[in-house]
């Protein structure tokens, strides 16, 4: 029996008020200028079963909440959920999973955009698997600028950044609602990057499978402005010290030193790319916010992760 018959064996006895719908959980943060996209993206959605949107409004202080008010009067699956004090992306997705009514939940971003077919391809795949992530597009919402400081990855895997375990990105990743529960909910520790990481790291610990929809796309928007890059750039490089304290012991490996030689004496090698091109520049900054954040994890997390 697989992980997913064995979810849906263990819940047949006293299934939950709305166990047919999906849940769309979306964290939303001063996302004002984005979010209404991002609705309308998933008001166009295929789906023929019932579903759900909750939003968590975790601490805007822009207009995210007149644009959520004005939604919930033209789209009844609209649920909003105030979450005051900003506690970060984990923190959110937490609070929307008690408040989904739904057994299957589904991820995204209130800065993006889901493909019509995205939560058909999400349903389809987690049919026949606990947890399951989807594809990343980066050219439809993304300048030249955004590109150059993130490049564009390969669509048909999920990511193996670290050489450890694949894993999905928070913008697009769905689960049985069991699954959530049984590993403790996210880790609300994990504030700002890899958040997403650690708890599909955690579930295939576990034993629970993790599966790719190719056809679940979603279209990433990246951050454009160089303070942007250099501020999430800088956070990511951060955490990674963080989780190699708390999966090196099952096997992730230690970063490797002349990685870390390489980049930093390339980044001496280009310098002049600072007074280049805005792209140059863009790519540049983004490789030194990163590493520069792994020092800083390093010392702060008591594991070298450079």
């Amino acid at each position: 029996m697989s992980e997913a018959q064995q979810l849906n064996e263990a819940e047949k006895a006293e299934r939950p008020p709305g166990a047919g719908t999906v849940s769309v959980v979306i964290p939303a943060r001063n996302a004002a200028a984005t979010i209404a996209s991002q609705l309308a993206a998933l008001w166009r959605q295929t789906y023929p079963g019932p579903w759900e949107v909750v939003v968590v409004d975790n601490g805007s202080h822009d207009g995210t909440g007149e644009v959520l008010r004005s939604w919930q009067l033209r789209m009844p699956q609209l649920k909003v959920v105030s979450a005051p004090a900003s506690g970060g992306a984990n923190h959110a997705r937490n609070i929307g999973c008690r408040h989904a009514r739904g057994e299957l939940v589904l991820c995204c971003d209130a800065d993006d955009l889901v493909a019509p077919d995205w939560m058909t391809a999400m349903v389809e795949t987690l049919r026949t698997s606990p947890a399951v992530g989807g594809s990343m597009e980066r050219r439809m919402l993304n300048g030249s600028v955004a590109l150059a400081a993130r490049p564009p990855r390969g669509a048909d895997r999920l990511l193996d950044t670290f050489g450890f375990l694949p894993y999905p990105l928070g913008a697009n990743c769905g689960f049985h609602k069991e699954l959530w529960r049984r590993l403790g909910g996210f880790d609300e520790s994990y504030r700002y990057g890899s958040d997403d990481v650690e708890f599909f790291w955690r579930a295939q610990l576990a034993g629970y499978r993790l599966d790719f929809a190719p056809d679940a796309v979603v279209h990433y928007r990246l951050r454009a402005e160089p303070r942007a890059i250099v501020h999430q750039q800088y956070r990511y490089g951060r955490s990674h010290a963080k989780l190699y304290r708390d999966f090196g012991p099952h096997g992730m490996p230690r970063s490797r030193p002349a990685e870390a030689a390489r980049a930093w004496w390339g980044l001496l090698l280009h310098a002049r790319d600072l007074a280049a091109s805005p792209e140059s520049r863009g790519a540049w900054l983004a490789v030194l916010a990163l590493r520069a954040g792994r020092i800083a994890g390093t010392l702060r997390h008591r594991r070298r992760y450079l």
